[in-house]
């Protein structure tokens, strides 16, 4: 239907990652918005390797890089995971934060068959809240005044989507994507 995919992070990604993830309009929004280290990143990609609660995938359209999309927390009992992602590119067309987001829930719950997917989001990233929103999340709840960024505690917004309800809601974001 469309021409995205994601496939496996290699070596030969670390620097554009790196490069991506170091972008101010990036760092603003993660948890952690420090300035990464070229040895973090490695250090990162070696736990990412030895794990087995994490994946990692780079996130193209028409085989060009644009993004990635990070399954994390990954619990095979519950049969649940949590993720995060960015659009990395600031030159991807329009639209392609929501075949990120369309292509990712297809891996999770068909490739993956994960029951439940969570999310975290900083109460400050409002288009991040919206977007899940978008994508058929829920939102579960607030951790109040979880993490500590620049000198000052912020919320955190917890959601979910089931499997159940992706299907139910992605035939309106195909829509929007057709359209």
């Amino acid at each position: 239907m469309f021409n995205a995919s994601l496939r496996d992070l290699v070596v030969d990604d670390l620097e554009k990652i790196l490069a991506w993830r170091n972008q101010e309009h990036i760092r603003s929004v993660m948890f952690n918005d420090n300035i990464i280290e070229w040895q973090q990143h490695i250090n990162w990609y070696k736990e990412l390797k030895n794990s087995n609660r994490g994946i990692s995938k780079i996130f193209t359209v028409n085989n060009v890089d644009y993004g990635i999309l990070n399954v994390i927390d990954i619990d095979s009992y519950s049969n649940r995971c949590s993720w995060g992602f960015y659009i990395g590119d600031k030159k991807a067309p329009k639209g392609t934060g929501l075949l990120l987001g369309y292509t990712a829930l297809e891996f999770v719950f068909k490739e993956l068959k994960f029951r439940k997917l969570c999310a975290e989001v900083i109460e400050t990233n409002k288009i991040s809240c919206n977007f899940h929103e978008k994508l058929g999340f829920k939102l579960d709840g607030i951790l109040r005044k979880q993490i500590k960024r620049n000198d000052k505690y912020e919320d955190i917004y917890v959601y979910s989507l089931f499997a159940e309800e992706w299907e139910v809601h992605k035939k309106q974001l195909i829509l929007e994507l057709e359209g």
